[in-house]
């Protein structure tokens, strides 16, 4: 007899059940033996499956070689379209390439996206020979377009990442824009205010402003403000000058309709102002930088 089975047999004449842990602690032994012994059987033949080549994965590994655009462009009646290209090596992993045309400081969009092609279609991308790594687009500057400078960024999305992942901004190149016309200065009129305020009554005043070379040559319309001893308002941070509004934003500007042309601002004299008429002296600056002729106007504040 074992000594295994010796030590079985004589536990069956002790009380309580230490014959049924035994027998449980053997059963968890021989099947962790069973999990073992499958482990290394798997690892085994799973061995002849590893293959001996190096795994191939994608990865974007594409070069911007170049950006071709014009320094500077003039509005034509025969013809006003600009052509811009990107040239890009190692293509393969290029889904899409676009671009977007705007000003230099983002006020003002021309074309928010502009798919480019390498197709070697010149009547209608531009591009002059296809897949050649070149990728070309075409878009219209017209003569209502202010004069100025112009932004192209170009944009390249991926066949390897998911969205957004895949999306890069690749470069942006500048140019200025002549839209061949006299640039004239904006005019502004109309000014609407209240006859009187109170010291803590929230107001709204506005004042028209056209420009003759087109309502997006307009760059801003603001106002100064003087006190009734003449000395003029400065906030915290420095600013003389406070924005008018045409943004159809009622509730934060006061202006009703956007893009109609009036310009408006909401207004407060907080407590501890003094009383006494107030000057407003209202302009409008165009993107050459052409100011209006000044309005002045007077408010009784009490």
């Amino acid at each position: 007899m074992s000594i295994f089975s010796f030590h079985i047999k004589s536990t069956l004449n002790r009380p309580g059940n230490q014959f049924v842990i035994i027998s449980s602690t053997l059963k968890k032994i021989l099947n962790k033996n069973l999990i073992y012994s499958a482990l290394i059987a798997f690892s085994l033949l799973s061995c002849d499956k590893i293959p001996d080549g190096i795994v191939d994965l994608k990865t974007v590994d594409y070069k911007i070689v170049g950006i071709t655009a014009p320094a500077s462009f003039s509005y034509s009646q025969t013809d006003s379209t600009i052509v811009t290209s990107v040239q890009i090596s190692n293509y393969g992993s290029v889904f899409n390439v676009w671009c977007k045309v705007s000003s230099i400081d983002g006020a003002l969009s021309i074309k928010d996206q502009i798919m480019m092609y390498d197709d070697g279609n010149l009547t209608s991308t531009g591009d002059q020979k296809k897949d050649d790594g070149i990728y070309s687009a075409k878009f219209v500057m017209g003569k209502l377009n202010p004069n100025g400078n112009y932004q192209i960024e170009y944009f390249i999305e991926n066949n390897i990442r998911q969205t957004p992942e895949n999306l890069v901004k690749a470069g942006v190149h500048i140019f200025t824009f002549n839209n061949g016309q006299n640039n004239l200065p904006p005019v502004i009129s109309d000014e609407n205010f209240p006859l009187a305020v109170n010291i803590g009554q929230q107001f709204t005043f506005s004042v028209k402003a056209v420009d003759p070379n087109g309502q997006s040559d307009i760059d801003s319309v603001y106002y100064k403000l003087y006190r009734p001893n003449g000395t003029l308002v400065i906030n915290s941070q420095g600013i003389s000058k406070f924005m008018l509004f045409d943004d159809g934003n009622t509730s934060v500007n006061g202006d009703r309709i956007a893009q109609d042309g009036i310009y408006s601002a909401v207004l407060t004299f907080p407590s501890g102002q003094p009383t006494g008429t107030w000057r407003f002296e209202l302009q409008a600056r165009d993107r050459s930088g052409k100011y209006s002729d000044p309005i002045s106007h007077n408010l009784p504040v009490n």
